[in-house]
């Protein structure tokens, strides 16, 4: 990503705004139909598919935004919807978690904007198994978030005029083409492959922990793994603790302002104005602050469960205790997967150096003979 200039940067606050702003009829047209249907849960079901959407609205996939869009309201639908089934049973969620994590340790090289549309695939997977019901209630719960989803990509084409949305390049690279590219280097095969398992691992361990210890608020663990894995090694060391810091300090803020929340309207509206904040700046902030992004979407997230009738009030030292385990555990992989990287890289370079003595000794030995002969 190109490092933003002193000018640049106004025009980039202005283009992040203005699309922000093309975000924000979809949530407000959900809350009106809901306050009018007197289904503000429900419009909140719907809400959490449209913000979802709103993250990704400056992202691409293949030179187009609309594909990677609609690619990641599918898939945001679709983990929903087996979530939700999977969270009636623990050990069957734990295990898609780490399908999840190892899926997206291995995209981590690959390609951000499909990397980014997995990631809140595997973040709907990891909430939904915590509302888990009966296959009905999965459906409706899914149709609903992927309901919001669509809402906003139609908001997003018909008000912003300058993002590109065009399906040109769509079959360029298939599947193959894609793993070959990233399995091109030794040490790229070699950490990918020590990435996945540590990942794997690491969500099963941490998901694991959090429900044997009965820590509410237990997905915020895995979502904490997921979100400090990054390809880059300091980066992901940087930002375990600029999560753990932003999320105590968003729960304690988000806790304090929903003692004025008293009404479903004040809820959503702090919601809305939340969620524009959160998305706003999370399209250039995401990178050059971490922790006050971390602040700014924890706020979303909490006013986003309240407004579904979720008690907020009592949680913050659970959701604080399943980010730091996330936290904690993502560190671990992190390191392990690096410093078995360098491992298994220097064991092959030792073997290569041990067989150049041999190679020269067996060398000599057709030199001498061929001059023998002549």
């Amino acid at each position: 990503m190109k490092r933003l200039t002193v000018t640049h940067f106004p025009s980039t606050l202005k283009h992040d705004a203005w699309l922000g702003l093309c975000c924000l009829p979809a949530l407000m047209l959900i809350f009106f139909v809901g306050y009018y249907l007197d289904r503000m849960q429900t419009a909140s079901i719907v809400a959490s598919g449209a913000i979802t959407l709103a993250y990704g609205a400056n992202k691409t996939w293949e030179s187009s935004s609309l594909l990677l869009l609609l690619a990641t309201a599918v898939g945001v639908t679709v983990s929903t919807w087996l979530g939700s089934l999977a969270g009636n049973v623990m050990p069957l969620y734990i295990f898609g978690s780490m399908l999840y994590a190892g899926l997206y340790a291995m995209l981590a090289s690959i390609q951000s904007g499909l990397w980014w549309a997995l990631l809140q695939c595997a973040i709907a997977w990891l909430v939904a198994g915590y509302f888990a019901g009966s296959p009905l209630h999965a459906a409706e719960r899914a149709a609903l978030v992927g309901i919001g989803g669509l809402l906003q990509i139609v908001c997003l084409v018909l008000l912003f005029s300058k993002i590109r949305f065009q399906l040109q390049d769509v079959t360029r690279h298939n599947w193959a083409d894609i793993f070959q590219h990233a399995r091109q280097r030794y040490r790229q095969k070699i950490h990918i492959g020590w990435s996945v398992f540590f990942a794997m691992a690491a969500m099963g361990i941490a998901l694991w922990m959090v429900e044997r210890h009965a820590v509410g608020n237990g997905y915020w663990a895995g979502m904490t793994l997921l979100l400090c894995l990054r390809n880059d090694f300091r980066q992901s060391v940087r930002r375990v603790p600029a999560r753990i810091l932003g999320t105590l300090l968003g729960s304690l803020t988000a806790t304090l302002l929903l003692t004025f929340l008293h009404t479903p309207l004040m809820l959503a509206t702090g919601l809305t104005v939340a969620g524009y904040v959160a998305f706003t700046a999370s399209y250039t902030l995401s990178t050059r602050s971490y922790f006050i992004f971390t602040f700014l979407v924890t706020v979303t997230v909490i006013f986003l469960m309240s407004s579904l009738g979720l008690p907020q009030h009592n949680v913050a030292i659970n959701r604080v205790i399943s980010t730091t385990t996330g936290g904690l555990f993502a560190l671990c992989a992190i390191v392990l997967a690096r410093m078995m990287t360098d491992f298994h890289v220097m064991k092959k370079l030792r073997q290569r150096a041990a067989r150049l003595p041999d190679a020269a000794r067996s060398f000599r030995r057709r030199d001498t003979g061929n001059r023998e002969e002549r």
